[in-house]
């Protein structure tokens, strides 16, 4: 769940953005009209009886030429009569533009919940270029209305240009990642109502004082969310200098303790004020803000208010407030003793995400006709009231997630049929989910993860025609997944892991061609995967895995062109992997290991460049690893152990330098250890174990210096261990016992420090004892190393000390040609 921002029911947002709207229109801001006028004949081209300053119209072209454009934005910008073009607006007297909208479109993000009249992240689209602001908006003398926002000015100043245009009463240029110092020449802009600086919280715009707001007495809406005020020590005075001021946006900005005494409260107009992140609130600040009557909105949020008795004192003076949003302030004690204060025509109620106590039924009977209700992460206990008459009717959104809320679900819930999101999870809840959810027929989210629920999931959830996200995940629910599911034709997420459900995943889940992401793994399901499951082209994530499933993998899964994530494991699927697979082209993750799947590796899996992870061990699969895999340049996991894999390594598996772990462990593989394997120098852990594998192993593996653990074990390797192995710092567990291995070289694991774990036994390591234990590592300061070396040919005397047998642990010297045994080795160790 999003901490803060966003839009938790659609419905909801949209009276917010109506109410804002009115109080933008309210401040003054221009109604662009077109048309056309007397003028300048000589400077003036008409179109259809529309005309267009000819001067002004060279301007906006090279205002475009410095734009990103994506290929849509400017479409309209063509032909002589730029007031007739997308974006822009002229007076419908003078002709001059008066109207330039540049703001780059952007699509809300489907997986935000909270919700206010803008979001709180800054949503940059993949692929976005870079823009400039042209010096020709200077030319643009006559504007009244500029909206810069959302593009990618890269950090570049705020352009002093803009401070020019004195007739500006609308500027936006929220969230278009300008950097550095806010000019305080924009005083000079002494029209403005409406003045929008939101920064990105990843830029580094910020201002050392606001003196210059004074400035512009006529602004009605403030935003400089996310920008840096920590020097603006009179930031609290001069916004209040603005008794205009209706809407003032501060969330998240640094802003700096202010000490008493505060000024007198003077924001007579304010409508709407955030403050949330304001780490230096105090209780001064509380009770000033008892003064503000006129108050509708007000977010506290991260603010550390922790004083709840100041607290009642200012939301029993604030009879207007609307909208109360207080999550995130650890605040402890009863919650009742804020609800009782609030006004009684209050929509909106944020508590979440503090440690207040009370009983839940006695909240949701004593509240008014609140919209929107997020409790979730307090301390509420008891039971959820079986006659729920006195709940708000209203209610759109209910959170009571993680509490300590128990007893069953009231069948009586089904009455709140304005619910657009309900979130119950993380709780003790038990029972079954009522049949009466079918009649939450606005429903859009509903998630019960993580209770005691049993029984089966009713056929009435798929009334639920609205419904987008059902996450019923990590209960004890039995029985079948629902025929009647397939008539859920809006989900997008549907979580139903960790239960106890049974039987086959039925076909009608093919009808939901909107689904993004489904996880159905951790149950007893049985059968085998649908075919119809080609038909969800928008699925990003298919979970499976920990289940019974049987069969082949239907070729229909090469539908899913948008599938990032796959995960089949720990089934009991058969055959072989579809060639189709090829064509998963944005797969990040594969994982198919723990079924039966036998047959190749298909070589169209080289054609998923943009794998990540994947993971085929335990299976029955044959034949070599394909010279295709040399494609995979983004592998970070390639984990093949466990097959019957055969043939050589091929050289190409040197080409994935960002490989971490590798494992081909327990196969049939013969050959040698390619040379370039000294090219992946990114990895981590190596397991070529349980193989035929000949040869040595090659002095490039000293190169491999973020490796930490070496698996060779039970191969045919011949000649040492390399010397180069003296530049492996990361090394932890050296295995490479059951090989043919004759000479390990003093001093080439000497100062290997981190190593706790080497087997060296079952090889023909020749020579004195004391010879292989000069090579080992002796680090004073270092770990114990414990050290197998039974069943190789060392002679001499076992010494009774040395310098590196305070840390060293000999757990096995058997089948060598030892003499004698001192005081430090103890009989167990063999």
């Amino acid at each position: 769940m999003a901490a803060s921002g966003g839009c938790k029911g659609e419905s909801i947002c949209s009276k917010h953005v109506a109410m804002l709207m009115t109080i933008i229109m309210s401040f003054g801001v221009i109604s662009c009209c077109l048309g056309h006028g007397e003028g300048d004949h000589d400077d003036r081209l008409g179109v259809e009886g529309r005309s267009c300053i000819e001067s002004e119209r060279r301007a906006l072209l090279a205002i475009r030429s410095d734009m990103y454009d994506s290929g849509e934005r400017f479409s309209s910008w063509i032909g002589e009569d730029c007031c007739s073009w997308r974006g822009v607006a002229c007076d419908n007297s003078t002709n001059h533009v008066i109207k330039l909208d540049l703001h780059y479109p952007y699509t809300r993000h489907s997986y935000t919940y909270r919700w206010d009249d803008e979001d709180d992240f800054c949503f940059t689209l993949e692929g976005m270029g870079a823009s400039k602001v042209n010096p020709a908006l200077r030319d643009l003398k006559h504007l009244k209305y500029l909206d810069l926002s959302m593009n990618n000015f890269s950090g570049t100043l705020m352009p002093h240009m803009i401070t020019s245009l004195v007739h500006l009463e609308y500027l936006n240029l929220s969230k278009a990642m300008f950097g550095g110092l806010i000019p305080p020449q924009l005083g000079n802009l002494s029209n403005l109502h409406y003045l929008d600086l939101r920064g990105c919280g990843v830029d580094d715009l910020r201002a050392d004082d606001l003196d210059w707001l004074s400035r512009i007495p006529s602004l009605k809406y403030i935003d400089m969310s996310f920008v840096n005020l920590s020097k603006a020590t009179n930031w609290l005075h001069q916004v209040n200098s603005i008794p205009s001021l209706k809407v003032l946006r501060l969330k998240w900005a640094n802003l700096p303790y202010v000490p008493s005494p505060l000024p007198p409260f003077n924001l007579t107009s304010i409508i709407k004020l955030d403050l949330s992140g304001y780490l230096n609130s105090n209780t001064t600040i509380l009770r000033w803000l008892s003064h503000a009557s006129s108050l509708v909105y007000l977010d506290l949020s991260h603010c550390n208010v922790v004083d709840i008795e100041s607290l009642q004192v200012t939301l029993g003076a604030l009879s207007n407030l609307k909208e109360l949003d207080l999550q995130y302030n650890d605040m402890k004690g009863e919650i009742f003793r804020i609800i009782m204060n609030i006004s009684r025509s209050l929509k909106h109620l944020d508590l979440s995400w503090n440690s207040l106590s009370g009983d839940v039924a006695q909240i949701l009977g004593s509240l008014g006709p609140v919209e929107f209700l997020a409790l979730d992460d307090n301390e509420l206990n008891g039971r959820v009231p079986e006659i729920v008459e006195n709940f708000p009717s209203s209610l759109r959104y209910l959170s009571l997630a993680s509490n300590h809320i128990v007893g069953e679900i009231p069948q009586t819930m089904g009455n709140l049929t304005n619910l657009e999101y309900l979130d119950l999870s993380y709780n003790s809840i038990i029972g079954a989910i009522p049949t009466t959810f079918g009649d939450l027929i606005n429903l859009k989210r509903l998630w019960l993860s993580e209770n005691n629920i049993s029984g089966q999931i009713p056929e009435t959830i798929s009334n639920l025609t609205n419904l987008e996200y059902l996450d019923l995940s990590n209960n004890n629910i039995i029985g079948g997944i629902p025929l009647a599911f397939g008539d859920l034709i809006n989900l997008k997420g549907l979580r139903l892991q960790g239960n106890k459900i049974s039987r086959q995943i039925p076909e009608t889940i093919g009808n939901l061609a909107n689904l993004e992401y489904l996880d159905l793994s951790y149950n007893n399901i049985t059968g085998g995967i649908p075919t119809a499951f080609g038909n969800l082209i928008n699925l990003e994530s298919l979970l499976l895995l920990n289940n019974n499933i049987s069969g082949q993998i239907p070729k229909t899964i090469g539908n899913l062109t948008n599938l990032k994530y796959l995960d089949l494991s720990n089934n009991n699927i058969t055959r072989g992997i579809p060639i189709a697979f090829g064509d998963l082209i944005k797969l990040e993750n594969l994982i198919l290991s723990g079924n039966k799947i036998s047959g190749q590796i298909p070589e169209t899996i080289g054609n998923l460049t943009n794998l990540k992870y994947l993971a085929l061990s335990f299976n029955n699969i044959t034949g070599g690893i394909p010279m295709a895999f040399a494609n995979l340049i983004n592998l970070e996991s390639l984990l093949l152990g466990e097959n019957n894999i055969s043939g050589q390594i091929q050289k190409t598996i040197g080409n994935l330098t960002n490989l971490e772990d590798l494992d081909l462990s327990y196969n049939n593989i013969i050959g040698g250890i390619p040379m370039n394997f000294g090219n992946l120098i990114n990895l981590e852990s190596l397991d070529l174990s349980q193989n035929k594998i000949t040869g040595q192993i090659p002095e490039t593996s000293g190169n491999l210096q973020n490796i930490k653990s070496i698996y060779l074990y039970d191969n045919f390797i011949t000649g040492q261990i390399p010397e180069t192995f003296n530049r492996l710092y990361n090394l932890k567990s050296l295995a490479v016992s059951y090989n043919h291995l004759t000479r390990l070289v003093p001093g080439t694991l000497y100062e290997l420090c981190n190593l706790s774990w080497i087997d060296l036994s079952h090889n023909h390591f020749g020579g004195e004892l004391t010879d292989l234990i000069d090579a080992l590592p002796y680090c004073q300061q270092g770990a114990s190393l414990d050290i197998f070396i039974s069943g190789n040919n060392l002679s001499g005397i076992v010494p009774s000390s040395m310098g590196q047998l305070s840390t060293l642990r000999i757990l096995d010297l058997s089948s060598n040609l030892l003499e004698g045994f001192g005081s430090f080795f103890e009989p167990s160790f063999w």
